[in-house]
């Protein structure tokens, strides 16, 4: 490339490479208009906040019932549309100048509004650029800005982010998960064993996003044309 910056990259002859679920994912064209419409209807109805309501629950796991402590306060929390979905989301992360080591693809606990996952993240250079191509860092030091891109259901508008990693092996799946679906006491051994290393926010979702990585090739010339 003449410019990484600045030049066009060619995303068709990479489709072939494309993972099974990756049409499969959802794909906002118009993100600002398509948020501030679900926005709208989310506050069209509802009860007025301060009026005292009966909430039934259905095909709620035994498991969790029995987790459940009556002297404590149970928290109920819903999401707006498409927010099940999952989508390719972008979160601007910064790694606490604390942390005495750098990051590179490790699990991290998000910490995102009320919902929580575990995440395997790739960093790549913050910022925007002409032809959307961003540089991938193999390393977030301490005290660096990056954008992190990871598989994970939709989350409308900036929303404040903490970034936790785990202090001490546990039980629990490596793979993206919801963890308020976990019991009760599960989730609260699984808190405690938890470290804070960096906040960030959430950004627009971008499938057609690429992060380049620079790769050095060596080897012997075979044959060199003298005239072309």
């Amino acid at each position: 490339l003449k410019s990484l910056r600045s030049s066009n990259w060619e995303t068709e002859e990479d489709r072939a490479h494309e993972p099974e679920e990756w049409n499969r994912l959802l794909q906002i064209s118009n993100y600002k208009g398509v948020q501030g419409k679900v926005l709208d209807e989310a506050l069209v109805g509802g009860v007025q906040p301060g009026t005292r309501v009966c909430v039934h629950l259905q095909n709620v796991p035994l498991s969790l019932q029995s987790s459940i402590q009556p002297s404590t306060c149970l928290t109920l929390f819903s999401l707006l549309q498409h927010e099940n979905k999952q989508t390719v989301m972008n979160f601007s992360m910064s790694l606490s100048s604390d942390y005495p080591n750098s990051l590179s693809k490790e699990e991290l606990v998000m910490q995102c509004g009320p919902r929580r996952f575990i995440i395997n993240p790739i960093f790549s250079q913050f910022g925007n650029t002409p032809n959307n191509v961003h540089k991938f860092n193999r390393y977030l030091h301490p005290g660096q800005t990056a954008m992190a891109t990871f598989l994970a259901p939709l989350t409308w508008g900036p929303v404040p982010t903490l970034f936790f990693k785990r202090t001490s092996p546990s039980s629990l799946p490596s793979e993206e998960v919801d963890i308020t679906n976990i019991p009760e006491t599960t989730t609260q051994t699984y808190t405690n064993n938890l470290e804070l290393i960096g906040t960030g926010t959430s950004k627009p979702p971008d499938q057609s996003c690429i992060i380049a990585k620079r790769v050095i090739l060596t080897g012997h010339p075979f044959k060199i044309y003298k005239k072309l």
